[in-house]
């Protein structure tokens, strides 16, 4: 039987798929015993910069909690300091001498020691600061060049590994996950997970609910989060994240065409989005651990409703070499989907013609608590978000 899956407004063609769909993927095995071996002398690598770094974090921890004394004027903290330690040695003479003013401040009130108190004070800071920030550059300096070693790392990353594979590499090799393959995993070490054979490694399989949605926030480093809710879903080695959100968009960079189309899904669904400066509308955001295809597919769809009834939200090719990270601004017809607990999909598709798709495989997210956190951010997005937007993020030319 073929069936057809609904192409979104941006594509030209109805695509064709099959009905059968692959349990395991054809070309899954090759790939994961590929990565069990290489991972081997990756993770190899990864321990032997954290192991060159691990002094200079112990030192630069040692140093902020130094800072943190000196802030506090805790003087408990002399009795650790170690004085062949050329900053450490500074500290304590610090100490010794703060309190000496300190015991003469009492004695006669003048406002001449409180000054020199503090500029002796922020001297030292700035000391402790200086140090770490050496700490810091060494860091770097040791980092220079590392960026392919992190992307080589990636797939590693909490991934499952095939026993015998990694036992093969390691017979070249060593490390923690070697001692983990073995049965004689170091205390305190990463913790590894294997099965047995590679196709073993979709038979792991993994849903959360989505996630309760918060309000809008600064982060840590200013950047605003929040006001999200995300559904997980993992097979073997592939994990499928989907996030319903506000997109943020600067008026400035949207075309006529682009604002008034963010304008209409608002409208539709009650949203304000009023700051001068950035416009909010729904988006799903898409993140995918595929770089490589696993079933000689040739692109991959986000799509509610099962394959015979598919409707399409993004599209895209196979192969890239890196992992799907994708945000598509949704209409009020996909919203009102989410809402009504409608599960997600993403589905492999394999090109058999000009118009036929062969679906190899696919994983769905679960529908658990999707209706009851949509309807509660576009609730949110309704009114509050714009509130918080505006106390969060200044307009323009605004003191």
């Amino acid at each position: 039987m073929r069936i057809v899956i609904a192409a979104v407004a941006a594509l030209s063609l109805h695509a064709q798929v099959s009905a059968q769909i692959n349990p395991i993927p054809d070309g899954m095995a090759a790939v994961e015993l590929e990565r069990s071996r290489t991972c081997v002398g990756v993770l190899a690598q990864v321990e032997a910069l954290d192991e060159a770094l691990a002094p200079l974090a112990e030192r630069a921890q040692r140093l902020v909690a130094i800072g943190q004394a000196i802030a506090l004027e805790d003087e408990r903290v002399m009795e650790s300091l170690d004085s062949l330690q050329p900053v450490e040695a500074q500290v304590h003479a610090w100490f010794v001498r703060d309190q000496e003013l300190a015991q003469r401040y009492v004695a006669t009130l003048a406002q001449q020691l409180v000054d020199q108190r503090a500029a002796a004070r922020e001297e030292i800071k700035q000391v402790i600061t200086d140090a770490v920030g050496e700490i810091q550059a060494q860091a770097d300096e040791m980092l220079t060049g590392s960026d392919e070693l992190a992307s080589a790392a990636a797939p590693c990353d909490g991934a499952i590994f095939v026993r015998s594979a990694v036992l093969e590499a390691c017979e070249a090799g060593s490390g923690k996950i070697c001692d983990a393959a073995a049965g004689t995993p170091a205390e305190g070490a990463p913790q590894f997970r294997f099965v047995e054979s590679p196709e073993d490694v979709w038979d792991i399989q993994e849903m959360r609910p989505w996630t309760l949605p918060g309000p809008l926030r600064a982060g840590p480093n200013g950047q605003l989060d929040g006001a999200r809710t995300i559904g997980f879903a993992r097979a073997g080695n592939v994990v499928v994240s989907v996030a319903f959100s506000p997109l943020l968009r600067d008026r400035e960079g949207l075309s006529p065409e682009e604002s008034a189309q963010l304008q209409a899904t608002n409208d539709s669904l009650g949203i304000e989005s009023t700051h001068p400066d950035v416009l909010f509308a729904p988006a799903l955001g898409i993140r995918a651990t595929l770089p490589n295809p696993l079933a000689g597919e040739s692109s991959y769809v986000l799509h509610f409703g099962p394959p015979e009834e598919a409707d399409v939200v993004w599209s895209g090719v196979s192969g890239t070499g890196e992992p799907i990270e994708r945000t598509i601004p949704i209409g009020a017809a996909h919203v009102g989907k989410l809402q009504a607990g409608e599960p997600i999909t993403l589905t492999a598709l394999r090109a058999e013609g000009a118009d036929d798709n062969t679906a190899v495989f696919a994983i769905e997210l679960t529908a658990v608590n999707q209706a009851n956190a949509s309807q509660a951010l576009l609730g949110y997005m309704g009114v509050q978000l714009g509130r918080d937007l505006a106390a969060l993020l200044r307009p323009r030319g605004s003191e």
